[in-house]
């Protein structure tokens, strides 16, 4: 009996040992689980196409050996994503999203924090190469490297009271910081009209697709997709032209196949018919569009009254798109577009004679018959691919051909000037350019480079009178004054835009250009630019950078001082080859997302300038040739608000800014020997732009009808003694309602009736200096235009 106690007691103590070592080792491992829990960090990681473009949307679950869901997550705008906790182990992460393949990973939870996962879906359909352009995606905003961007659409461009109809820089003065000048000109940030440049489906157009004057753009509205202004610090890629970026997205066929045709007519003899369509046939894409125009409005009219004296234009412009993909990520591409004008020159009337002319009697400055002609040709052919998660690149060559020809009336410009012009200016370019990126982790790469050859020829046949004049009826003497120079423009970039924070992006960038022909010069231009998300709703950018900018190669004729020496066509000494302009920009701006609907933007900045840029003339011939200031500053401030509903859209801008230059370091023929010696010893205002500007526009559609206004406004342009005069306010308010109709057979047919200037304000743009182009500019007075549209099926409908 006293065994079996013993025994009983034994095994109540083995049994009451064990449960304390069970309730220890419990406790133990859910102590262990529950700090190994705590610490432990989920699964972090990217989503992203064939392409490298981010994936929102994609569902992730971490799948157990047994295939049973441990942790589920989204990928946000971003790709990004994060996934746990689980168990420790190995797992199977499982990424899905309609439209694509599902995708699959081993991993091992716990994972390393410092290594985040990757992975890429293919599409069920093939995606299209990415362009620089498609990276455009807000009406106001920052851009990935922290650039200033200012954005429409089409649907921004049909909105404005003219449509397809407006030209490119009158859809381009309603945004911050530009401003109109005479015959479509225009400035961006107080620069001169040269200094901005073209982009067109992430290819840079060669530079002297911009000579200024643009009197007819071979950039037309109709074709453009969605196009946005960069200016602030811009990344690396871009230099020689700086003032601005136009990044222009072309529309594509395959997107929107079939097209309209419309005609386009009103006062001042305006007749203008023109068409756009696009098609797609399997890989293949195509979009083309064309117009042709008569007018009574080649420039900026010389009189205050609504119709001009002499200035009739007969244009045309032509473009196409055509791109095919060789495979999902890889794509040939080729762009085409012709611009032509005939343009007469306005006149005045009742100008007195400054000569007399042998065999000539009385000849009124009204009937001089002067003709600016002008040529544009120009021919992209580019290769975008990505051959790898991350990676992509861009090979393109460009062809460009521009001219412009000046026919005088010999008499008339003789008796009035002195000076009678045949000017034929040409620029044939050549260019190549290469860009690749690279996106590594936090860190997004680029390289590249350019190589331009820039051919220019100058020949200048005038009609002159030798000096001294003494009186009576005078004879002519002919002076022949040709040039010609290939001028190589290259550089290469490297850039890295790292992702520093959640909140915080900076981008650095280092660039070295070269020049030679008429002027040389070699460069190394920093960049750096903070971008800080201060909240969800809420951008910061601030930034830093050089730049070299280019003089446009047209209009430089080192021999007419020379030739004309001893001759009414005699400008002045001076040094006729410009030189590079060497920029210090700093730029710092907020934009702040007030509601899903508005967007308001911000933003400063301060330049100094070192051979600032500018044009002129030398004489009487109106093409414009570039000179230099020795130095000065820039200074400006940008605001701009978006409003976007589903029937009302609107947006309005100002901006205050000030261009401040001293010394005339080249060109100093462009002034006279007073004015040149004030220039040199003060500070001047440049004419170019007012302290002043706005613009604003509104659209509604109230069932079948839509009405829209723009008004721009500008505190006045300087002119006179150095700059001195202060020029009139300048104000202009356009309306337009279109009313759509069902017509059968045809679809919707659309007609649009337009007012340009409805208060009928005379707005003087330029005071008078002469004949020519130093005649007086002035906007247009009121005008009533109508627009018919019809749309155009697609191929096969």
């Amino acid at each position: 009996m006293q065994s079996l106690v013993y025994l009983a007691n034994l095994c109540l103590r083995a049994a009451r040992t064990s449960v304390a070592i069970a309730l220890a080792l419990t406790l133990a491992v859910v102590f262990a689980g529950t700090c190994w829990a705590a610490g432990a960090r989920p699964i972090s990681g990217t989503v992203t196409d064939t392409l490298g473009r981010p994936l929102a949307q994609v569902n992730l679950e971490l799948l157990s050996p047994d295939g049973v869901a441990r942790a589920r997550a989204t990928t946000d705008k971003a790709g990004r994503f994060e996934i746990g906790p689980a168990g420790p182990g190995s797992y199977s992460l499982a990424a899905s999203k309609p439209g694509f393949k599902s995708a699959n990973k081993i991993v091992r939870y716990p994972h390393p924090a410092s290594r985040t996962i990757s992975l890429t879906l293919d599409a069920e359909t093939a995606l299209k190469v990415p362009v620089q352009a498609s990276l455009i995606r807000a009406p106001n905003g920052v851009s990935t490297t922290g650039a200033n961007r200012y954005t429409v659409t089409a649907q921004d461009i049909s909105n404005l009271p003219r449509g397809d109809n407006t030209t490119i820089t009158d859809v381009l003065a309603q945004m911050p910081g530009v401003a109109i000048d005479q015959n479509q000109q225009i400035h961006i940030r107080n620069t001169e009209g040269p200094q901005f440049q073209y982009q067109i489906n992430g290819v840079m157009v060669p530079i002297d697709i911009n000579t200024n004057p643009p009197f007819v753009s071979m950039i037309n509205p109709m074709f453009i997709k969605q196009m946005s202004l960069l200016d602030g610090i811009l990344p690396s890629r871009y230099s020689y032209a700086t003032g601005g970026v136009l990044n222009i997205q072309t529309k594509d066929g395959c997107e929107q196949p079939g097209g309209s045709a419309s005609m386009y007519g009103g006062q001042r003899d305006t007749v203008q018919p023109s068409f756009q369509y696009g098609g797609c046939d399997g890989k293949f894409s195509y979009y083309v569009s064309g117009l042709y125009s008569m007018s009574n409005s080649a420039f900026s009219s010389a009189t205050p009254a609504p119709d001009a004296i002499h200035n009739s234009t007969i244009q045309g412009q032509g473009f196409g798109f055509f791109s095919y993909d060789l495979n999902p990520t890889t794509r040939l591409s080729l762009i085409t577009s012709v611009a032509a004008s005939n343009n007469e020159l306005p006149n005045q009337s009742n100008l007195a004679p400054a000569f007399e002319l042998v065999g000539t009697g009385n000849y009124p400055s009204a009937d001089i018959n002067s003709y600016l002609d002008f040529r544009d040709y120009l021919g992209i052919f580019a290769l975008n691919g990505a051959p790898a998660p991350g990676l992509t690149y861009q090979l393109a060559y460009s062809a460009h051909y521009i001219s412009q020809s000046y026919q005088p009336d010999n008499v008339g410009e003789l008796i009035y000037q002195g000076v009678a012009s045949t000017a034929f200016h040409s620029d044939l370019d050549n260019t190549l350019e290469g860009d690749v990126t690279y996106k590594l982790g936090d860190h997004t790469l680029g390289a590249g480079g350019y190589l331009g050859e820039y051919g220019v020829e100058s020949d200048d046949n005038s009609l002159v009178f030798t000096l001294p004049t003494g009186s009576g009826h005078l004879t002519p003497v002919r002076v022949i004054n040709n040039s010609n120079k290939i001028n190589l423009l290259s550089g290469i970039y490297l850039e890295d835009t790292w992702q520093i924070s959640e909140r915080l992006r900076v981008n650095l960038g280092v660039r070295w250009d070269r020049l030679s022909g008429y002027t040389y010069n070699n460069q190394i231009d920093p960049t750096i630019n903070f971008t800080y998300l201060l909240r969800p709703d809420t951008t910061l950018h601030a930034g830093f950078a050089r730049y070299m900018q280019v003089p446009s190669f047209q209009g430089i004729s080192p021999g007419a001082p020379a030739a004309f020496m001893g001759t009414t066509g005699f400008a002045g000494t001076g040094t006729v080859d410009p030189e590079t302009e060497d920029d210090y920009e700093w730029d710092a701006g907020v934009v702040h997302e007030l509601t899903k609907n508005i967007t308001v933007s911000e933003d400063a900045f301060y330049e100094y300038t070192k051979h600032y840029l500018d044009t002129g003339q030398f004489g009487d011939v109106p093409i414009f040739a570039p000179f230099n200031y020795k130095h000065g500053y820039i200074w400006g401030t940008e605001t701009a608000i978006t409003y976007s509903g589903e029937n009302l859209s609107a947006h309005a801008s100002t901006t205050i800014g000030r261009n401040m230059q001293k010394g005339v370091a080249t060109g100093q023929f462009n002034f006279d020997p007073d004015e040149l010696g004030y220039i040199n010893r003060h500070y001047i205002v440049l004419d170019h732009q007012p302290l002043y500007g706005a613009s604003a526009g509104i659209s509604y559609r109230w069932k079948p009808w839509e009405f829209s206004s723009s008004v721009i406004y500008s505190s006045g342009l300087r002119g006179g003694f150095a700059d001195l005069e202060k020029l009139p306010h300048v104000v202009q308010v356009d309306l337009a309602a279109q009313r759509a109709f069902q017509v059968p057979s045809l679809g919707e047919v659309t007609n649009r009736i337009t007012l340009l200037n409805i208060f009928d304000r005379t707005n003087l743009i330029r005071p008078a200096e002469g004949i020519g182009i130093f005649q007086a500019a002035y906007g247009p007075r009121i005008t009533v235009y109508d627009t018919l549209t019809i749309p155009l099926p697609p191929l096969g409908k």
